[in-house]
């Protein structure tokens, strides 16, 4: 999941350096052209073709479609609102995944970690202030990302597990690519430099390399323990705002950041203290007679 993050981190900063050089939807297009042709040639270097039609479920088709949600939210804003705090905007994934969980997949959530996913909810609000000056209505987007992030996470764990990683990238990717081809066609088309090709190349790259991080990562092992490492793309984002774009959070911003990874911490905390009890209690010998 942390290199997920890395990868990812680098691939939005290369978006957010070309996202007014082209339309929304062709840069998606482009960018997604490459991620699906690499997924389809991971495919078939791994002869995953032989068992597509198991990926051909309700699972990865919400996954897709969530997928696609989320890349569009995300990338309407990271063309609009500076990238550190997007990505903290971001960092409320793991909390309304371990609440999700509880709702749909039926996961136990006690009040500790309920209270801790409201106190990260407050802390986001510190983030974007909505009524402020400072508010930007684009950072609404922002929150749409988590929720097409939290419904392909979710879907995740309902794919087949047999299904290779770069075979469900196949599909979501070619979503995202699909809905981008036909927003440009209605946008219009303006060929890009060779230069803008390359750095899209790139970004393609890493959300490929990210994606299937991030498939392997949420396939592991309970999805409310991994997921709170996600908190470590806050790192590289504020690393690349400060160094690419000038940008330094300012101080409620910084303490919305702390309040989400604390509460995301916490909740990591207290599932793993849950396990290890769980661990205990089916391996202490029950006494007979």
């Amino acid at each position: 999941m942390i290199a997920a993050c890395a990868l990812f981190a680098c691939g939005d900063t290369i978006m957010k350096i070309t996202a007014n050089s082209l339309p929304t939807g062709e840069l998606m297009f482009i960018r997604g052209l490459f991620v699906t042709s690499g997924a389809i040639a991971a495919s078939l270097y791994l002869g995953a073709f032989a068992i597509i039609h198991r990926a051909l479920s309700r699972a990865v088709a919400i996954r897709a479609g969530g997928d696609m949600a989320g890349a569009w939210s995300f990338q309407l804003a990271l063309a609009r609102i500076p990238y550190a705090d997007l990505s903290a905007v971001g960092q409320l994934i793991p909390l309304s995944i371990t609440a999700a969980s509880a709702i749909f997949l039926g996961e136990r959530v006690g009040w500790r970690r309920w209270t801790a996913t409201i106190i990260g909810f407050l802390g986001v609000l510190l983030i974007i202030r909505p009524g402020s000056s400072t508010f930007n209505w684009w950072a609404v987007a922002g929150v749409g990302s988590v929720i097409g992030a939290t419904v392909r996470d979710l879907a995740t764990r309902r794919v087949d597990p047999t299904v290779p990683p770069p075979l469900i990238m196949m599909f979501s990717a070619g979503a995202v690519t699909l809905s981008s081809l036909l927003s440009s066609a209605f946008g219009g088309w303006s060929w890009p430099p060779t230069g803008l090709l390359l750095a899209l190349l790139g970004a393609g790259a890493f959300s490929l390399f990210g994606q299937i991080c991030t498939i392997v990562a949420v396939r592991s092992g309970d999805i409310s323990a991994v997921s709170p490492f996600r908190y470590t793309i806050i790192i590289f984002a504020i690393i690349s705002g400060i160094a690419v774009f000038g940008h330094i959070p300012d101080g409620l911003t910084m303490l919305g950041i702390l309040i989400v990874c604390s509460a995301g911490l916490y909740t990591f905390y207290r599932e793993q203290t849950l396990r290890r009890q769980a661990v205990a209690a089916a391996s202490t010998p029950t006494s007979s007679g």
